[in-house]
C-alpha cells in the first residue's frame, strides 16, 4: 500500500516504479482520478398493487446512466481525453448503486468533470424528487507531472539508461495511474518505467521474458549512472 509507505525512512531523493507496459515506455504524467458512487432510492410495493405508488430504483438508474455523455467513456476516448467509466451497478426496486471512475489528465477539466456529474444528480432530483439520488466523490490520485518541475534530471537518467541498453525511449502520458503517482505527492518523485506487460487487466494479459530482461538492464544502468554522480 503506497499510502502507508514510509518515504522518510526510505531515505531516497527519488525512485522509479516498474509498472509500465511495452518496452521503452517512460512515464511521468498520469490521470487525475476520482471515484463516484451514485445511490438512487426507490420504493418497493407489491407489483399487483403498485399503480401510482412504486418507484423502481433500477429503472431510475437506467435514466441516470443515460444523462452522462456517451462519447466520454473509455472505449470512445484516447490520448489526453478524459472520461466517465461506469464500473459497477447493483440494483433492485428499492435501491440502486452506480459506481463510476472519473479520469482526466488536465486538472481544470478534472474538476469540471466532478462538478458535471454532481450537477446531473441535482438535475435528476429536480425531475424525480429531492432526495431520490445522492452522490459521493472520493479522490484517488493526482497527475504527478507537476511534481517533476525542476527535477527533470530524474527522467533524463532513465531515458539515457534505456538508450545505453539499445532501447528507444517512449515518453508518454499514462492513461491510468501508478503507485508512483501517490508516492510523488508524498515527497518521493517516482516516474514509471516499462516492465513489458501487454493487454493489462484483461484475459489476454501477458509479459515476454525478453521484455523483462530489458527492463532489468535499464534499472541496472540507472544504478550505475547514479553511482557515478
Amino acid at each position: 500500500m503506497d499510502n502507508k509507505f514510509d518515504v522518510k525512512k526510505f531515505g531516497a531523493e527519488w525512485a522509479y516504479t516498474m509498472d509500465g507496459g511495452e518496452v521503452g515506455e517512460l512515464e511521468y504524467e498520469n490521470f487525475n482520478a476520482a471515484g463516484a458512487v451514485v445511490k438512487i432510492h426507490g420504493l418497493s410495493v407489491h407489483p399487483g398493487y403498485a399503480f401510482g405508488k412504486m418507484v423502481n430504483a433500477s429503472l431510475l438508474a437506467a435514466e441516470f446512466i443515460k444523462m452522462l455523455p456517451e462519447n466520454e467513456t473509455p472505449s470512445t476516448t484516447k490520448g489526453f481525453e478524459g472520461f466517465y467509466h461506469l464500473t459497477d451497478l447493483k440494483s433492485d426496486v428499492s435501491e440502486a448503486k452506480i459506481q463510476y471512475i472519473i479520469r482526466d489528465h488536465d486538472a481544470d477539466k478534472f474538476e469540471a468533470r466532478k462538478k458535471f456529474i454532481t450537477g446531473k444528480v441535482e438535475e435528476f432530483n429536480k425531475k424525480f424528487g429531492e432526495g431520490t439520488a445522492e452522490i459521493e466523490i472520493k479522490e484517488q490520485y493526482r497527475n504527478m507531472k507537476q511534481q517533476f518541475e525542476g527535477k527533470m534530471h530524474i527522467i533524463d537518467i532513465a531515458e539515457q539508461a534505456m538508450k545505453d541498453a539499445n532501447i528507444v525511449p517512449k515518453i508518454k502520458a499514462i492513461r491510468g495511474g501508478t503507485d508512483g503517482a501517490q508516492l510523488s505527492y508524498m515527497g518521493l518523485p517516482c516516474p514509471n518505467i516499462f516492465a513489458g506487460g501487454i493487454n493489462f487487466h484483461g484475459p489476454y494479459e501477458y509479459v515476454a521474458l525478453e521484455s523483462m530482461e530489458k527492463a532489468v538492464k535499464v534499472i541496472v544502468n540507472i544504478a550505475k549512472a547514479v553511482k557515478k554522480k
